[in-house]
């Protein structure tokens, strides 16, 4: 419970809402760190690797309306020259 001067708010979330409002605030931030780097120009050209995983990405969502996560985004850019070669947790 908040309280504004006088105005007393409550706000009453189930733990599912919290959740979510979490996970919001998550990539609202790690956006928020990916444009300061770009107004401070900390960009670095991305290579040829990462450009082809990003352009696959976006024809999946041409094709299939497949949504693209800011996190999904976030480990493109975040990759050097050795890719995975399994897909993360198919052991």
């Amino acid at each position: 419970m908040s309280r504004v001067g006088d105005i007393s708010i409550n706000l009453n979330f189930d733990d599912k809402s919290k959740l979510k409002l979490r996970a919001i605030a998550k990539h609202a931030g790690a956006l928020a760190d990916e444009l300061d780097a770009i107004d401070s120009n900390e960009c670095t050209e991305l290579s040829t690797k990462q450009i082809e995983i990003l352009e696959h990405m976006l024809e999946l969502k041409r094709l299939n309306g497949m949504s693209i996560c800011l996190c999904d985004v976030e480990r493109v850019l975040k990759l050097d020259d050795e890719l995975p070669t399994r897909i993360e947790g198919s052991e």
